[in-house]
C-alpha cells in the first residue's frame, strides 16, 4: 500500500511537470496556432494570425474576428492551473507515501 502511494505520487508529479512542458495550441475554425508551453509561452504565431485576420477585406456585414492571442493566454492559463495542481498533489502524495514507507521500515528494523 505504501509503495503504491509512492508510485502514484511520482506518476502524478511527472504528469504535472510534463503538462507544463508540453506545447499548447489553439485551433478555432480549423486553423491551428501554436502558443508555446505553459513554462515558455510564445505568442508570435498568435499575433501573426491576428494580423492576418485584421488584414482581410471587410464588407458591410458584421464580422467577428478571433483574438488568437487571447485564446492562447486562456489555454496557457488553464494548462498552468491543471499542471501545477497535479504537480503539487503529486508532491504531497509522494511525501506522504515516503513518510509512511520510512516509518514502517524504522519499526521493522
Amino acid at each position: 500500500m505504501r509503495l503504491i502511494l509512492v508510485l502514484a505520487g511520482a506518476v502524478t508529479l511527472i504528469v504535472g511537470v510534463v503538462g507544463l512542458l508540453t506545447p499548447v495550441s489553439v485551433s478555432p475554425e480549423l486553423q491551428t496556432v501554436g502558443c508555446g508551453s505553459a513554462v515558455s509561452p510564445d505568442f508570435s504565431a498568435a499575433r501573426a494570425a491576428n494580423d492576418y485576420v485584421s488584414d482581410l477585406p471587410q464588407s458591410d456585414e458584421v464580422v467577428v474576428g478571433i483574438d488568437y492571442t487571447e485564446l492562447c493566454r486562456m489555454e496557457l492559463e488553464d494548462r498552468r492551473i491543471l499542471s501545477i495542481t497535479l504537480a503539487a498533489g503529486g508532491v504531497l502524495i509522494l511525501a506522504a507515501g515516503m513518510t509512511m514507507l520510512v516509518r514502517s521500515r524504522q519499526k521493522t528494523g
